[in-house]
C-alpha cells in the first residue's frame, strides 16, 4: 500500500512539472504558476491518502464489522474465510484548504456512529477542525465530514462600512471556517449570544447594529438597547439606538413597552399575515442586551421578576411581528438564564467547558462543536448551528470604536423621517431601499 502511494506521488510530482513546462516553455516558471501546482499536487495528495487509508482507519476504528466464516473445500477441508464490511466511501473532494468526504453506513450502521466518528477521523488527519452534515441524498444513511486542513480563520479580519442600502433579513458578520461570508438572519429570530468574558461577544454586537445601520437611517429597524453596565458599551454608537436603558427600572420599562407594540401589532396582522415584513415606517424593532444575567439574575428580585416576565412574553410573541431580541450573556446556566429554549437560534462563542456548550447548543453537541476549545486569542470565534441541523465554525470581523462612531453620524435613528423616494446618507450617497438581505 506504501509502495502505491509513493508510485502516485513520483507520477503527481512529474504530471506538476509537465505543466510548468507547457505553461512556460521558454522562461522560468513564475511564483504564481509554483503555487498554482503546488496546491494541485497538495489537492491529489490529500485525495489519495484519503482514498487508501479509508478502509484501514474505518476498521481500526470499530466502524467495520469483521465476519468469519467456515467453508469446506476440496482437498483442504474446512477453512476459515474472513471478510469486512466497512462504511462506504462514496466520494472525496478537496479544494485549496479542505477535504470534504461523503460516506453511506455499512449494513446494520446507524449514522450517530458516524457522525460521533468525526473527531477521531480529524485527529487522525491532523485536520485543524471539522463540520459533519447531513447529505442531500439519503441524509438518513449517507453524512458529509469537511475535514478543514489549512484554517482559513485563524487571522482576524476587521469590519468595514456597510452597503448603503436597507438589509433588515440578514446581516453579514464575517466568515465561516470554509471561507465564505457568515450571514446571520435577524428577522423571524431571536438570537443568543454565549461566551466567556473576552470571547469577542462585542464583534457579534456591532456586527448586528452596524449593519443595520443604512436600515436604522431609513426608519425600517429600530434599536433599542439594555446595558446595565452603565452604558459602557452601547454609548459608543448611541445616536444608532431610538433609546438605551442604562439603569434596571428603564430596563423594565422598556421591556413593558416592547411587548404593547407586539401585542398591537399581533392584533393587527390577525386574518391578515402571519410574518411581519419591515419597511421604512413600519419597523423591525431590534433589542440589543449585552450582558443578560444583569437583568434576569444580578438585579433586585422584583426588578428580575418583572424583567423575566416581560421578556418571556417578548420572545414568545414577538418574533413573528418583527420585535425581535439579541441578547448577549457570559453565563448560560438555567439559573442565570431560565429562558434559553426560547431563543430561535443560539452561537456559542468560547466558554469554559463541554458542559456549557452543550447547554448553549444542545445536548450532545460538544464533541461536534466544541466551543470550549476555542482558543483565547481567537476573539469572534464561535459555532453555530446552520438551517439542516449541521455544525459550522464561524469568525465575526473585529469592529473599531472609531468604524462604530462614524457610522453613528453617518446612520443616526430618525423615526421620524419624512422623505423616503430622495434617501440619501449623511455621506451624500443614494440610499438604496431595495433589501439587501443574503438568502
Amino acid at each position: 500500500m506504501n509502495e502505491t502511494i509513493l508510485y502516485s506521488l513520483g507520477g503527481l510530482l512529474a504530471l506538476a512539472v509537465a505543466v510548468l513546462v507547457a505553461l512556460k516553455p521558454t522562461r522560468k516558471p513564475t511564483l504564481t504558476a509554483l503555487v498554482w501546482v503546488a496546491m494541485l499536487v497538495r489537492r491529489a495528495w490529500w485525495w489519495l491518502v484519503f482514498r487508501v487509508t479509508w478502509k484501514g482507519l474505518a476498521r481500526e476504528s470499530g466502524l467495520s464489522k469483521r465476519r468469519t466464516k467456515r467453508v469446506k473445500r476440496a482437498g483442504v477441508g474446512e477453512e476459515s474465510i474472513e471478510k469486512w464490511r466497512d462504511p462506504r466511501l462514496k466520494r472525496v473532494k478537496t479544494s485549496a484548504h479542505s477535504v470534504t468526504l461523503k460516506v453511506r453506513t455499512r449494513r446494520g450502521q446507524a449514522l450517530a456512529d458516524l457522525e460521533a466518528f468525526a473527531p477521531k477521523l480529524a485527529a487522525t488527519y491532523q485536520a485543524d477542525s471539522y463540520r459533519v452534515y447531513p447529505a442531500k441524498r439519503r441524509p438518513g444513511s449517507t453524512v458529509m465530514f469537511e475535514l478543514v486542513m489549512r484554517d482559513l480563520i485563524t487571522k482576524p479580519a476587521t469590519a468595514v462600512m456597510p452597503e448603503p442600502r436597507m438589509q433588515t433579513e440578514t446581516v453579514l458578520l464575517g466568515r465561516r471556517q470554509n471561507g465564505k461570508p457568515f450571514h446571520l438572519q435577524i428577522e423571524q429570530r431571536h438570537t443568543l449570544v454565549v461566551g466567556a468574558s473576552g470571547a469577542g461577544k462585542g464583534s457579534f454586537l456591532w456586527g448586528i447594529v452596524g449593519s443595520l445601520s443604512p436600515a436604522i437611517s431609513v426608519d425600517a429597524v429600530r434599536a433599542f438597547g439594555i446595558d446595565l453596565k452603565g452604558g459602557m458599551e452601547l454609548m459608543m454608537g448611541a445616536p444608532l439606538f431610538t433609546e438605551i436603558a442604562a439603569k434596571a427600572d428603564h430596563a423594565v420599562a422598556m421591556l413593558r413597552q416592547l411587548v404593547t407594540i407586539a401585542d398591537e401589532r399581533t392584533e393587527a396582522l390577525q386574518g391578515i399575515s402571519r410574518n411581519h415584513k419591515p419597511g421604512p415606517g413600519d419597523p423591525l424593532y431590534l433589542l440589543v442586551i449585552d450582558e443578560l444575567a444583569s437583568l434576569t439574575a444580578y438585579a433586585d428580585p422584583e426588578i428580575k421578576k418583572e424583567a423575566e416576565r416581560l421578556l418571556k412574553r417578548l420572545l414568545s410573541i414577538g418574533r413573528a411581528v418583527g420585535v425581535v431580541v439579541c441578547a448577549f450573556v457570559q453565563d448560560p446556566r438555567k439559573e442565570v438564564i431560565d429562558m434559553r429554549g426560547l431563543f430561535t437560534q443560539t452561537i456559542a462563542l468560547r466558554v469554559r467547558s463541554a458542559m456549557e456548550t452543550n447547554m448553549v447548543l444542545g445536548d450532545g453537541m460538544a464533541t461536534q462543536a466544541a466551543a470550549h476549545r476555542i482558543l483565547k486569542a481567537a476573539q469572534g470565534t464561535a459555532w453555530i448551528i446552520d438551517e439542516d441541523g449541521s455544525t459550522d465554525r464561524i469568525r465575526a470581523d473585529y469592529w473599531p470604536d472609531e468604524l462604530i462612531r462614524r457610522l453613528a453620524s453617518l446612520y443616526p435613528a430618525t423615526p421620524d423621517l419624512v422623505t423616503i423616494p430622495d434617501a440619501v446618507d449623511a455621506s451624500g450617497m443614494p440610499l438604496s431601499l431595495t433589501d439587501g438581505g443574503a438568502r
